[in-house]
Formats: structure tokens, sequence, C-alpha cells
């Protein structure tokens, strides 16, 4: 129980004691990151003032040996290393004024410093104007006076001092700097040694933890394990419910198809004949003519509706042309309905019934979202075979679509689309943007086996109701033609 408590306290004071800990190293890293930093511009501004006043002593020293040499011999090549060293002394100058604006111990003295050394510039400067405007004794009377010489010596004196302020200023700056890295990593110890013992406290809490996940996880283990199995079956109850459903829809389309053929065709067929006997007995009125002939073509155009519904629910020319001649058939058509231009590059291919059927069907559908959505002026349909695949493509030049946007058009044809594919054992591919038309590409392997395909009920008719049809398709021609 105390042990509990124990525990409960130190994952109380966990999280608190990491944070404070945190914010104490954070305040003794920037402070002494910033007084470092502040050390270090000292030092680097000592450096500087030394370097500065070292270059100008530098400089000065050849300008005043060239003016001495070029008054005494009067040869312009004696003024090259003034010349030289002009640009430089003043961009010097520039720095030591720079330099005496900031807060250094020679303040003072670089201001002094830069003071004298532009008037020892500007006499060098008119000792040279001198002579070459042809006042050489002038200008030799004022270099042998002693205020050349007192310039000088009191910019050295002012050099000096400079290097020797700032140079005991770095002295002093490396001190307090080592002191305080010095106070700086004896904190950081402390805060380390600090960190440690939290650190062990926090793994004993979690070793406590750990125990009680692993009892967590072992239990959430045991009922992923009985939701994989849940989920396993009812995907598969789904799936077998998906196929069912399927097979039912093609069930009742062939139900459909037959009962209209048998039924309903039987019935128009016999009105038709009908019709054609009153025709025969009724004396020659235009009226009574007039009346038969439009119940005939109305008849007729039943007939048509009739056969264009049953071709719709279940083609018969499946089994009679074969694959190749419905899906020309059917393009051809479209292409009359739609008023959309249809090429079509349809190979010969020899598949069972289920899967011929699977083929149209995709056909027909993205054919059916063409002409729904696409508002598109040609199509291309194909359906070429390889030697281990059939590939069937319909390629429209329409508005298109985002497919990853989640709501695509014509989505729930397409998951129908996509579904037949799948139950044949291929892949279904939908390439489309806006504004870019639409590709949708299905691949079937080959060869096809009929198990690999949804099973639907055969639509095949039996030789006897095939010759039915015969009979009733010719009875209806020779009525028309009488």
């Amino acid at each position: 129980m105390a042990s509990r408590r124990l525990e409960k306290l130190a994952s109380r004071l966990s999280g608190p004691f990491a944070i404070v800990l945190a914010l104490l190293v954070l305040v003794v890293s920037e402070t002494g990151h910033r007084e470092l930093k502040s050390l270090s511009q000292e030092r680097d501004a000592s450096v500087e003032a030394q370097l500065t006043v070292g270059r100008l002593r530098r400089s000065l020293l050849f300008m005043e040996s060239a003016t001495r040499g070029y008054l005494l011999t009067g040869r312009a090549n004696y003024l090259e290393p003034y010349f030289q060293q002009a640009p430089i002394l003043e961009a010097t100058l520039k720095t030591a004024q720079a330099l005496s604006l900031q807060e250094l111990q020679s303040k003072p003295v670089l201001a002094q410093l830069v003071d004298m050394s532009r008037r020892k510039q500007s006499d060098m400067q008119e000792m040279i104007r001198l002579f070459q405007s042809g006042d050489r004794l002038g200008a030799l009377m004022l270099l042998e006076t002693d205020a050349p010489q007192d310039a000088m010596l009191g910019i050295s004196d002012l050099i000096d001092q400079v290097i020797r302020q700032e140079g005991a200023k770095f002295s002093v700056a490396g001190e307090v700097r080592e002191s305080s890295a010095s106070v700086s990593r004896r904190l950081i110890w402390v805060l380390v040694a600090a960190s440690l013992v939290g650190a062990m406290l926090l793994m004993r809490l979690g070793k406590a933890r750990e125990r009680d996940r692993l009892v967590h996880m072992s239990q959430m283990h045991a009922e992923r394990d009985l939701l994989d199995e849940e989920v396993t079956r009812r995907t598969a109850e789904t799936v077998a419910l998906a196929l069912h459903m399927e097979r039912v829809r093609e069930d009742e389309r062939g139900h459909l198809a037959r009962e209209l053929h048998d039924e309903l065709g039987g019935l128009l067929s016999a009105a038709k004949m009908d019709v054609a006997r009153i025709r025969k007995r009724m004396p020659e009125t235009a009226s009574g003519n007039d009346l038969l002939l439009h119940l005939n073509q109305s008849l007729n155009a039943g007939i048509a509706l009739k056969r264009r519904i049953i071709e719709d629910l279940r083609p018969s020319s499946l089994a009679n042309l074969g694959l190749q001649a419905t899906l020309m058939i059917y393009c051809r058509e479209f292409a009359q309905r739609a008023e959309i231009k249809v090429s079509t590059d349809i190979a010969d291919v020899s598949l069972p019934e289920d899967h011929a059927l699977a083929v149209y069907r995709i056909v027909q559908e993205a054919l059916t979202n063409v002409a729904k959505y696409a508002a598109a002026t040609e199509v291309r349909v194909s359906m070429v075979p390889t030697d281990d695949h059939l590939e069937i493509r319909v390629v429209d030049d329409g508005r298109g679509f985002a497919p990853q946007s989640g709501a695509s058009i014509g989505g729930h044809g397409l998951q129908g689309m996509r579904f037949r594919v799948k139950a044949c054992g291929g892949d279904l591919d939908i390439q489309s943007s806006p504004g870019n038309g639409t590709s949708v590409t299905a691949t079937l392997p080959l060869p096809l086996h009929p198990q690999d395909c949804v099973e639907s009920p055969t639509s095949q008719q039996t030789p006897a109701r095939r010759r039915s049809d015969d009979v009733a398709t010719l009875a209806q021609a020779a009525v028309v033609r009488g």
C-alpha cells in the first residue's frame, strides 16, 4: 500500500520536477552563454583596437618615410608608398573612429589618436603640396621643424597607451570568462546529478508501469484476435452476399428477358397476326385502313421496344454472334443514341459466356457513365488480348473528374465494374482529371476459367426455344410483308 502511494506521488511530481530541472538547465546555460558572449565581444573589441592602432602606426610610418624621401630627393617614385598607404590609412582611421564610439577602456585615447593622425596626414599633404607647387624651401623648412617629429612621438605614445589598456582589459576579460565558465560547469553538474536522481525514480516508476502495460497489452491482443476473427468472418459473409446478389441480379435479368420474349413477344405477335386478318376481311375504306395502319405501327414500335429492353437485360447476340459482334453492335447503337463518335478496336476473343457477359457489362457501364456525366465528343473502345491477359479500355475526351476526391462521378457504377473485374481475378484502373477526360482500363488474366468470374444462371436458350423464337420472328416478318 505504501509502495503504491509512493508510486502515485512520484507520478504526480515527476512532471513538475522534470520541468523545473529543464528550466534551471536552460537558465544556467543561457546566462552563461550570454555572459561568455559579452566577454568574448569585449575581448574581440580589445584585439581589434590593438590591431587597428598597429595598422595605423605602420601606415603613418610608411607615409612619413615616403614624404621625407620625396622632399629630400625630389624623385616622384618615393611617393609610391605614400599613395599605397593613403587608402589604408583612411580605412584604418574610420575603424579607429568607430571603435572610439564603443564602450572601450581606451575610448578617449582612441578619439585623441584619430584627431592627431588626421592632423599628421594633413601636414604631410601640405608639405607635398608646397613642394609640387614650387615652394621647395617652404616644404623643407616645414619638414625640418620639430612639429613632425613631435606629432609622430605623440601618436606613438597614444598607440602604446591603447595597446597597454586594451591588453590589460583583454587579460581581465579572459580571467572573468574562465571564472564564469567554471561556475556554469559546476551548476550544470549539480543539475545533472539531480536529473540522474530523478531519472532513477522515473525508471522505478516506469518498471511498474511496464508491468501494467504488458498485462493491458495481453488483454488487448486477445480482444484484437477476436475482432480480427469477427472481421474476417463478416468480410467473407459480405463477399459471399455480394456474389449472391450479383448472381441473383443476372438471374432476374435473364428471367425477365425470357418472360418478355415468351409472354409479351407472343402477345404482340398474335396481335399483329390479328391485325393482318382484320385487314383482309374489312372493306377497303380509308378511315379503317388508316386506323389499322396506325395500330400496326404501334405494334411494331412495341416489338422494337421489347427487343431493345431484352437486349439491354440480357443480350442474346452474345450466344448467337459472339462478344466481338455484340460489342460492335452495342457501340454503334450507343453512338446513334448518344450522338457521340465511337471508334472501336475490338479483337475476336473466345470467352466463356459468363466472362463474355462480364466484359459486356463493363463496357456497357463505362459507356453509360460517358453518356450521363462526361459530356464527351469522342470515345475509343478497345479489347486487345496478349499472351497472358485481356485488356478492355474505354477512353473519352470529356470533362473528367478527380478519382481521389472520394466523390467520383458514377461511383456506384464504377464500384460495380471494379467488383466484376476483381471477381474475374483482374484489375480495374481509372485515370482521370478535371478537363482531361477519363480512361477506364480493365485487365483480365488469360486463359479464363468458368469459376474465375461471378457465376450467373445460364441464359442460353434451349434448342426448342430457339426454334420457337425463329418461327415467331419469321411469322412477324410475314405479317409485316402481308
